[in-house]
């Protein structure tokens, strides 16, 4: 039975500029799916709907899974999560995962 978590969910802060001056919010995406390539294009399709700034994208096969890593910037935190919610819903994904990262402004991002 799933059970809906909106309404037990933390609040979603969508500009954190005055938490941490001097820094920017990247947002990480893990995307894990079947051997199916169209997972990737499709995936590729709703960010380019979303208009998401992509940093980098690594696509790697690990047995018979595809893993991908995607990092994206200029993206709210509310706009992050959403983006993360249709990119699960999609056919043949199998999981997902958020990480978001504060990163010093002109430095590079480790993630």
């Amino acid at each position: 039975m799933r059970q809906d978590t909106s309404a037990t969910s933390p609040a979603v802060c969508e500009d954190w500029s005055h938490v941490l001056p001097g820094f920017t919010l990247t947002h990480t995406v893990h995307l894990v799916s079947g051997l199916n390539l169209g997972v990737v294009s499709t995936a590729a399709a709703v960010l380019e709907s979303e208009t998401a700034a992509v940093d980098r994208w690594a696509v790697t096969r690990c047995g018979d899974v595809l893993e991908q890593k995607i990092v994206l910037s200029d993206m709210t935190e509310g706009q992050a999560v959403r983006l993360r919610e249709q990119l699960a819903a999609l056919d043949g994904v199998l999981r997902t995962r958020m990480e978001h990262h504060f990163v010093r402004a002109g430095s590079a991002s480790l993630a």
